[in-house]
């Protein structure tokens, strides 16, 4: 997210002016029949997109669905970063985060990831779109307040908060990210997962175990084992979890680890 100026006097830039969140939503115009409202107008955009991808969410396409005209969807809806704007803030509004619990800030963190997975499955387009857009909406700020009330404690700083909560919500977006990719790459083979193995499975077994070129890959697919997504899921979540603990002992109620030298830049 990006960090505004905190100073009151602060010019308010034509950018700033401009963002859906700094503008009231309109109400029908006078005289016209009040049949579309701005959350009818977003509620439409999300269904599209999950159905045909964020790609074919366009004004036009969005008025044919609503049974109206474009230049109707352009009184409450300026345009279609508007648009992006505003979906994603709706969906990050459509659960509520996990209740805090007794059991500290990684079971509360780790529930936050798992429902933040949930919501990026459930519209495909999230993870995707939302780390090109600015996050301003107030769903996404009341979310982003709450997470940072999680790792509110002395001894850790606000910036250091921050930081901490971009690496997870990367961590998040990078996976699920990974999962429709790889997904998205079977299906378009027209083959279910299993028939897609087994039809490569003559190719692994020639290029990567037979020839020896690729050493450690091989002896990952004849040794390891396959976790489902839920485990693997859990595994990197647990391994950041316990890296932000060791860096921060602060957070399970000691001291601040210190940041060691880093050596000198050649």
């Amino acid at each position: 997210m990006p960090r505004p100026s905190a100073d009151p006097r602060a010019p308010r830039t034509p950018a700033a002016a401009g963002l859906v969140w700094a503008r009231p939503a309109r109400a029908a115009a006078r005289g016209q029949r009040p049949a579309l409202s701005r959350d009818q107008i977003v509620q439409a955009a999300i269904a599209l997109a999950d159905a045909e991808g964020v790609g074919a969410l366009t004004i036009r396409h969005l008025a044919t669905r609503l049974g109206s005209g474009a230049m109707s969807l352009y009184w409450y809806v300026a345009s279609k970063d508007d648009l992006l704007d505003l979906i994603i803030d709706a969906v990050y509004g459509e659960d509520p985060l996990p209740p805090r619990s007794a059991d500290g800030w990684r079971a509360d963190l780790r529930r936050v990831a798992q429902q933040t997975r949930r919501l990026m499955h459930r519209h495909p387009w999230l993870a995707a779109l939302a780390g090109n857009r600015a996050l301003l909406g107030p769903n996404v700020l009341a979310r982003m307040d709450a997470l940072l009330g999680i790792l509110d404690r002395p001894g850790l700083d606000a910036t250091s908060a921050m930081g901490l909560l971009g690496t997870l919500n990367a961590y998040v977006t990078g996976f699920v990210l990974s999962e429709l990719g790889e997904a998205d790459a079977i299906r378009r083979t027209g083959q279910t997962e299993q028939e897609f193995r087994l039809a490569a499975a003559p190719y692994v077994q020639e290029q990567v175990i037979s020839s020896g070129r690729y050493v450690h890959l091989a002896r990952y697919v004849l040794d390891g084992q396959d976790r489902d997504a839920e485990a693997e899921f859990d595994f990197g979540l647990s391994c950041l979890l316990d890296g932000i603990a060791a860096r921060f002992d602060v957070l399970d109620g000691s001291t601040a680890r210190p940041e060691p030298p880093q050596p000198p830049v050649p």
